[in-house]
């Protein structure tokens, strides 16, 4: 198997029908809180617990795999039959993998440390910004004329490059910076909301090549959640 560090979730076995001849859909999944991450009991977040919700309704094992991000979004993209949550829906990003369901529009920000000034954006165009490895973002950057971007891994890593300095802002989807800030144990205190810049939604989406019933059952069953509260009750886990 290509992906590792699997997180299986099986239905009962009573519930299993009988096997298709196209693959099912495997989910695949980056450390966004609080959308998906590898908590220390066990991965969660908003669209990793709709995942596992969705693969029970449909009453069939789903896999998510925890990879970087970049890795991620590469996999879903030369792959046939992954899913990817949470994916910003972007212009280019349109024709490369189907939209199943929406999870969220969040706006971008730019966050430098708390000792800093007010910027204004000429002066924030002259900083070096981090941005998440595999994000379509660093595009608003450049079309904003900033002039050195720096990709990382992941938002740890980002927030561990602005706390020593190595970065001196860091731009990002909102509640996704903030979550993480809490839970690598980063005082949001320590950290200032310079300005936003863009904003996207984020999807819970699939490679092109996913069979068309495949994609219909998932979507189907996000419905089905979506009609008894059950996503409304999962948001409410993650978002106030």
């Amino acid at each position: 198997m290509l992906l590792s560090r699997r997180c299986l979730l099986f239905a009962p076995a009573a519930m299993l029908g009988t096997a298709q001849a196209a693959p099912p859909l495997e989910w695949v999944a980056g450390n966004l809180p609080p959308f998906a991450w590898e908590a220390s009991g066990g991965p969660r977040g908003f669209a990793h617990e709709l995942a596992v919700a969705m693969a029970q309704r449909l009453g069939r094992p789903a896999v998510v795999s925890y990879v970087p991000w970049a890795r991620a979004v590469r996999t879903v993209e030369q792959g046939r039959h992954y899913g990817i949550f949470p994916l910003a829906r972007t212009p280019d990003r349109e024709a490369r993998f189907q939209w199943l369901v929406p999870l969220m529009t969040v706006r971008y920000g730019l966050y430098t440390l708390a000792t800093e000034t007010r910027l204004e954006l000429d002066q924030l165009r002259e900083l070096r910004v981090g941005v998440l490895r595999g994000s379509p973002i660093a595009a608003n950057l450049r079309g904003e004329r900033f002039k050195t971007i720096v990709e990382a891994k992941d938002y740890r890593d980002l927030l561990r490059l602005l706390r020593e300095k190595a970065l001196d802002a860091v731009y990002a989807g909102a509640p996704m910076l903030e979550a993480a800030m809490d839970e690598y144990g980063q005082a949001r205190m320590r950290f200032v909301l310079q300005t936003t810049l863009g904003e996207a939604t984020l999807y819970m989406a699939a490679s092109l090549g996913l069979d068309a019933a495949e994609a219909r059952r998932w979507v189907a069953a996000y419905r089905q959640l979506e009609e008894d509260g059950t996503v409304a009750r999962i948001r409410r886990r993650y978002f106030q």
